[in-house]
């Protein structure tokens, strides 16, 4: 009896128009299969990308949305306009939100807005955070609820708009 092997040659299944991959992957051939990567900025399995957060987000730069910044009293400004949507603090306005309580009349506004509780590591992937909008007591003009990111080297926050006179603020 002889046996002969036949042998196939590898077919390039990225080449296929139906191989799977995400419309936001990158497919790479390999021996009788292939891979489905989602390009940079994208994340999932391949087979689904999604917008990464981490790369899709707005600046908050401006000097006077810092923490210290003391507002004048014919200069109060208010993010009523912020439209909804992710946003890193940069530059002049700090690199993140303030933990700690910040006296009211700072920040460009009446009511200044902070971050109540510690950021979220890595691993905690998005969450939601109060923020707390100071009044001029001790206490909080009023709370409103933001999620928050930890982009490894940075935060990012999921912002919308505030009632005048309140702004979130930025810090070092």
């Amino acid at each position: 009896m002889v046996y002969a092997l036949l042998v196939l040659p590898d077919i390039d299944e990225c080449s296929d128009e139906y191989q799977g991959c995400d419309v936001n992957a990158n497919c790479t051939n390999t021996d009788g299969s292939h891979n489905c990567t989602c390009k940079e900025g994208y994340i999932g399995d391949g087979q689904s990308c999604q917008v990464d957060t981490c790369f899709h987000y707005k600046h908050l730069n401006e000097t006077n949305r810092k923490n210290n910044y003391k507002t004048p009293l014919k200069f109060v400004l208010c993010d009523k306009q912020l439209q909804e949507g992710w946003y890193r603090f940069v530059g002049a306005a700090g690199t993140k939100m303030p933990t700690t309580r910040v006296p009211a009349f700072r920040c460009g506004t009446n009511w200044s807005g902070w971050l109540n509780g510690a950021h979220p590591t890595v691993e905690d992937g998005m969450v939601a955070k109060e923020v707390c909008f100071s009044d001029r007591d001790t206490g909080c003009k009023y709370w409103t609820t933001i999620h928050v990111k930890n982009c490894e080297f940075y935060f990012i926050y999921k912002l919308r708009s505030t009632a005048c006179h309140s702004r979130y603020c930025g810090t070092d």
